[in-house]
């Protein structure tokens, strides 16, 4: 009887590891704890790498719906000071392929629709994870009266998981920043005088704000001025705060938010994170490797993740215990996210620094010189603003 896969979580890396399976026929069943793919909204767009999340994507035959939506254009990057004074742009040719984004929502999309409808179990929050001595797993659910046992449990439910607790005692840690997810819908339209400002753009005309304030973990939640239902009265506070010495044109990018203002605190996992296996259960994604998304990695990591997991699983699918040793070995015992989850520490406490955005620029040109390559990389940042616009 073939083995049966069961994931915890409907994010980028648990629709991603799904959707490989599907693609090979490979039983699984995905559980959310969402009540539908419309019960919130996904947030900004993302660049997905060749190496990873697109090598994932089109290992389970979504190569044309991923080009149908991806935006190879654009590419282009401004960093700046609080002044409006740009220190570092590249603009990407209009033939640019490499890391092209795409909407975290679309690519939700994408993912979602490539599944049998049978095979993702909405509303269901799970409430315990009991391993078996048998080496299957047993899975209850808090709204849900019928238990489930499978041969192998995936954790793919993001930084606070349900699942993580049973293979580690590790917990992730405050970065020091706290961010309001923001948005301003049709631009364009509505504010054309803001869309030279910094901003993440999506595919819908919309845009991104995220304003990044250096708080107490607990500012957002237990600050008595705090009322984020109040667009007004907390894009005053932001400013009056925190941006008040900021350019006006800057000030204005945040008071023109829409009313949806969402505070998420920033999270990562410790460095060093090893476990030990136990057979049923493995880790993908933020649930593994949460971390800042300074270095722009952590998306594409969840996926290349569900990609090298899934690749274990159809050489071995009747032995999902070798499957799960061999890929743990590829992924957790060798640390392979320590290295970017050190750098995107690295690049948020420059970012956040007082003499920002020097220290940031001159990470980011070194990292730059990397993604592009037609980007020029100088040995040290010695005027303001540098040019890596391409020919």
């Amino acid at each position: 009887m073939p083995k049966h896969v069961a994931i915890i979580g409907a994010g980028p890396s648990g629709l991603t590891l799904a959707a490989l399976l599907q693609h090979h026929s490979i039983p699984f069943t995905i559980y959310e704890r969402e009540k539908s793919t419309s019960s919130r909204f996904q947030g900004g767009s993302l660049d997905l790498h060749p190496e990873s999340g697109q090598q994932a994507l089109f290992e389970a035959g979504l190569r044309d719906q991923f080009n149908k939506y991806a935006r190879y254009h654009d590419q282009d990057y401004r960093f700046g000071d609080k002044n409006a004074e740009t220190w570092l742009f590249h603009q990407a040719p209009a033939d640019a392929d490499g890391r092209p984004e795409i909407d975290r929502a679309m690519l939700r999309k994408i993912l979602i629709e490539s599944l049998d409808p049978a095979n993702i179990k909405w509303d269901h929050r799970v409430s315990a994870v009991s391993p078996q001595e048998d080496g299957r797993v047993e899975i209850s659910f808090d709204n849900q009266p019928k238990r489930v046992v499978t041969d192998l449990l995936v954790g793919a439910d993001g930084t606070w998981s349900k699942v993580r607790p049973l293979l580690t005692d590790w917990k992730p840690e405050y970065t020091g920043l706290t961010v309001i997810d923001c948005r301003i819908s049709n631009l364009d339209e509505r504010f054309p005088e803001l869309g030279s400002s910094s901003a993440e753009r999506n595919g819908d005309g919309s845009v991104h704000v995220y304003p990044c304030l250096r708080v107490d973990e607990n500012w957002a939640s237990s600050n008595a001025s705090s009322d984020w239902s109040d667009q007004k009265k907390m894009t005053s506070l932001l400013i009056d705060s925190f941006f008040s010495t900021w350019d006006p044109r800057l000030q204005d990018v945040i008071r023109n938010v829409d009313a949806s203002m969402t505070p998420r605190t920033q999270y990562r996992m410790p460095l060093w994170l090893r476990y030990d296996h136990q057979q049923g259960l493995t880790l993908i994604g933020d649930f593994l490797h949460v971390m800042s998304w300074f270095a722009g990695e952590g998306a594409n990591l969840a996926m290349l993740d569900a990609l090298d997991l899934f690749h274990e699983i159809h050489a071995h699918p009747e032995d999902l215990n070798l499957a799960v040793r061999r890929y743990e070995a590829k992924v957790v015992a060798c640390g392979r996210a320590d290295v970017t989850n050190e750098m995107s520490q690295d690049l948020l406490v420059k970012a956040m620094s007082d003499d920002a955005p020097r220290a940031y620029v001159e990470g980011m040109a070194k990292a730059m010189d990397v993604w592009f390559v037609d980007g020029k990389l100088l040995d040290g940042i010695d005027r303001k603003a540098l040019d890596l616009t391409s020919n």
